[in-house]
């Protein structure tokens, strides 16, 4: 621990803030130096910028998706009926998750009666103005629920970004 303690104080990330006498080598107390730091990526041992964001997608996707299955429970009669759906739309064959083989029409989450949640994802095809457009609103929105602070706790993701040139999406 001493020479951790150490490393610290050289790089200048923590700072001793006092020390209590006692027979032998006084106890020395340490803080951070600051309420922050940067470490720059390329100190650290991910390879590609990606893991660096997947640092926080992580643990955050978990919790979302045990939030989406908890609330998706309510909707169904029986576990059993959910299950991985195949169907072709237009010249794809696509998947989703769903209680039976019928469509589920994510606008039945609007119900009254059913629970708050939303979690789609997909492509859009858009102009970069429309894109600006949607950013904008959708951080208009957020925006408007911050600040408020009611009871229950919900998880929320917004994401939007142009697709990278023979990438996946």
């Amino acid at each position: 621990m001493h020479h951790r303690v150490r490393r610290l104080l050289a790089a200048g990330l923590v700072q001793e803030v006092r020390q209590e006498a006692r027979r032998g080598r006084p106890v020395r107390h340490y803080r951070a130096a600051a309420q922050a730091f940067v470490v720059p990526y390329h100190c650290t041992p991910l390879s590609r910028l990606e893991d660096l964001i997947g640092l926080h997608e992580h643990s955050f996707q978990e919790a979302f998706a045990r939030a989406v299955v908890q609330a998706g429970l309510t909707l169904v009669q029986d576990r059993q009926d959910i299950g991985l759906r195949l169907y072709v739309n237009g010249d794809e064959v696509v998947s989703d998750i769903t209680p039976g083989t019928d469509a589920f029409d994510w606008r039945d989450l609007l119900r009254p009666e059913a629970p708050a949640l939303l979690a789609n994802r997909g492509l859009l095809q858009l102009t970069r103005e429309d894109a600006k457009a949607l950013q904008t609103e959708l951080s208009d929105v957020l925006a408007r629920y911050l600040h408020k602070t009611g009871p229950d706790p919900y998880l929320y993701r917004l994401g939007l970004a142009p697709v990278v040139r023979g990438g996946e999406a």
